[in-house]
């Protein structure tokens, strides 16, 4: 399901010269907004499996395995195979001081899972079963689902004239107000884009 988030567009526009018989080259400064909802197309996701062993060698051997069993229960899960792409594997030697001048020497290595996909709605159910993994011995650990958007550059396109169409009506409220109406625009200038989640 994706995330909706809300495109806010800002354009400080100062709206042309109130023409009336007492103020022929006067300006007012208005603020103009639009919002454009859209909808997340794509996920990102990175889990990290880990194992632990007395020499290096056995400990990747380990990792090696449980990689391979995390990989299985993605793609089983419906995740592309080519939608996972494995990163460098790291490690590191942990020592643990003992009594008696004695130490533990264990050696920890890590791989990184990177998933994207634009199959939204079948990584949110695998995300919620990682415990499955857990239950099963694999130390692996997995950060929150990143929900972006690849159609922000036309969001904005279509919130400019929005925005813009915006800071003219409310100009136009002002100065029929005052008596007065609307000449030339002097200079414009383009506020920020903010991304949110919708109802925010």
């Amino acid at each position: 399901l994706a995330i909706a988030v809300a495109l806010v567009l800002t354009s400080h526009s100062v709206a042309g010269v109130i023409r009336d018989r007492q103020h022929l080259h006067e300006t007012i400064s208005v603020t103009g907004s639009a919002r454009k909802p859209i909808g997340a197309n794509l996920v990102r996701w990175s889990l990290t499996v880990r194992q632990t062993a007395p020499n290096a060698a056995l400990a990747a051997r380990r990792l090696r395995g449980d990689v391979a069993a995390v990989e299985r229960f993605l793609r089983g899960a419906g995740i592309p195979a080519d939608a996972i792409t494995p990163a460098v594997v790291t490690s590191e030697v942990l020592v643990m001081q003992l009594p008696g001048h004695r130490r533990l020497v264990r050696y920890r290595v890590a791989q990184r899972l990177d998933v994207r996909t634009r199959q939204i709605d079948v990584v949110e159910p695998v995300a919620r079963r990682i415990g499955e993994l857990l239950e099963r011995g694999i130390d692996v650990s997995a950060r929150p689902l990143r929900y972006l958007s690849t159609e922000l550059t036309q969001a904005k396109l279509e919130a400019l004239p929005a925005a813009t169409e915006d800071a003219r009506r409310r100009a136009e409220i002002i100065v029929k107000g005052l008596g007065g109406r609307i000449g030339a625009m002097r200079s414009s200038s383009l506020g920020v884009y903010q991304v949110t989640p919708r109802d925010s």
